[in-house]
């Protein structure tokens, strides 16, 4: 009953993704949250810039950091695209944060301002997760044709 209410009624994604900015000096601590990284203990902004129907497409790539798992590069609408450009030039020098359905996936690091529509988590996700991701969105550069076309052919192979 409660998730409805959270939810508003509405059907929630098996995946909630979400990019969260490191908090700066003059936030509250009622609006942040502590995180350990490989850096040390970060304060990160509890409501994240980018969500996940912010995500248009996705593109997942053996992670370069350890081969069992995944990098991803998600593509994003025109909102969230501006919001990454808008926040990555008002954070430059501080660290990102993405979470998958809650779990900390990876950090990144912004040294400038972003000037596009894909941003990339090099770690993190697991073979099921991905799996996850192909049932949700195209692949970068799939039409969304193409993938329906994709998800039938695969769903006929399985049976």
């Amino acid at each position: 009953m409660s998730s409805l209410l959270i939810a508003k009624g509405k059907k929630q994604p098996p995946v909630a993704i979400t990019f969260h900015t490191e908090a700066s000096d003059l936030q509250s601590k009622k609006l942040t949250f502590e995180v350990d990284t490989p850096k040390g203990k970060r304060f990160m902004s509890k409501s994240p810039f980018i969500m996940t129907s912010d995500i248009v497409a996705y593109n997942t790539f053996p992670s370069p950091h350890n081969p069992e798992f995944f990098g991803c590069s998600f593509q994003l609408n025109r909102a969230g695209a501006s919001r990454l450009k808008m926040t990555s030039g008002q954070f430059a020098g501080k660290w990102i944060m993405c979470a998958i359905n809650g779990q900390v996936i990876d950090m990144i690091y912004i040294d400038r301002q972003i000037d596009g529509r894909v941003i990339t988590v090099w770690r993190g996700i697991d073979p099921a997760m991905a799996q996850l991701l192909d049932n949700l969105y195209p692949r970068i550069g799939e039409t969304p044709e193409a993938w329906k076309v994709r998800k039938k052919a695969e769903a006929k192979a399985q049976r």
